[in-house]
């Protein structure tokens, strides 16, 4: 008995997903790691407000609009976003993805802290001092962050702050973004911040020529003024320094810019 042929369509695919170019995100208060990883490994990264909600868009943005493959999304304690399944913070892709972490890393020999070792010696190691104060009235956070601006010096004199503009514990400083109304940053041609601005919700963050980037908010949801304050060292710096050289300079900028005890601000 003969068999019939079977009529076979064939569908081409539509150019492959994979060959996207790469995007990443994280908010502004996180680590700059991934950013320095994005310089040099030539994908796109971007930098977006605090909250899921925003990265998560910026992400549906980047895949729809701009046609980017978002791989991975985070945020600073702690929500992480892997693939594209979902763009939201997602502890089982997070925890699929972690095991094949290390499964491939214990399959060449390696622990886990070997792995990240390679990172900080090829990318520099990246200490953070995040942390708050206790402040449950508003129009002290406001006054802190007018003091901050210190009527557009921010604190600076001769482009440093700290040590009265010169010495060892002076700090020279390569940027400022102010997300407060009506907005400032050094680093744009207009002088206004890429990100979105709030009067009720400022923001300010600067950043130093020796690595380090210091940002300052008050809560939205808790009677607390946080800062977040990390230090990039230079691949082959030990941890040990940069740490060392974090809480120190961690040190004055609190006192400086914060001004605890004058402020009535209270440690936790």
């Amino acid at each position: 008995q003969l068999i019939k042929p079977i009529s076979v369509t064939i569908i081409i695919p539509p150019k492959p997903y994979y060959i996207k170019p790469v995007a990443m995100c994280a908010s502004t208060v996180s680590s700059k790691m991934l950013a320095a990883i994005a310089e040099t490994e030539g994908f796109l990264f971007n930098e977006t407000l605090t909250g899921f909600k925003y990265i998560g868009s910026r992400a549906v943005e980047l895949s729809q609009e701009e046609k980017y493959r978002p791989l991975f999304l985070y945020e600073e304690a702690i929500g992480f976003c892997c693939g594209d399944v979902v763009f939201d913070k997602d502890g089982l892709t997070a925890a699929g993805v972690m095991a094949q972490l290390v499964r491939d890393t214990y399959r060449v020999g390696l622990t886990l802290n070997q792995h990240m070792q390679s990172l900080y010696d090829k990318y520099g190691f990246f200490a953070s001092n995040n942390g708050y104060y206790y402040c449950s009235d508003p129009n002290i956070t406001n006054k802190i962050i007018e003091s901050i601006r210190n009527n557009g010096t921010y604190n600076m004199t001769n482009n440093v702050i700290g040590g009265g503009g010169k010495g060892e514990y002076s700090y020279e400083v390569k940027s400022i973004r102010d997300l407060g109304y009506p907005g400032y940053d050094s680093t744009t041609i207009d002088k206004k911040p890429t990100l979105p601005i709030s009067k009720s919700s400022p923001m300010i963050t600067i950043s130093f020529t020796n690595g380090c980037t210091a940002q300052f908010r008050a809560s939205g949801t808790e009677p607390k003024f946080k800062f977040y304050i990390e230090m990039r060292g230079k691949p082959g710096v030990p941890k040990d320094v940069v740490e060392k050289d974090l809480y120190e300079m961690s040190a004055v900028l609190l006192e400086e810019l914060l001004q605890p005890d004058f402020h009535g601000l209270v440690k936790p």
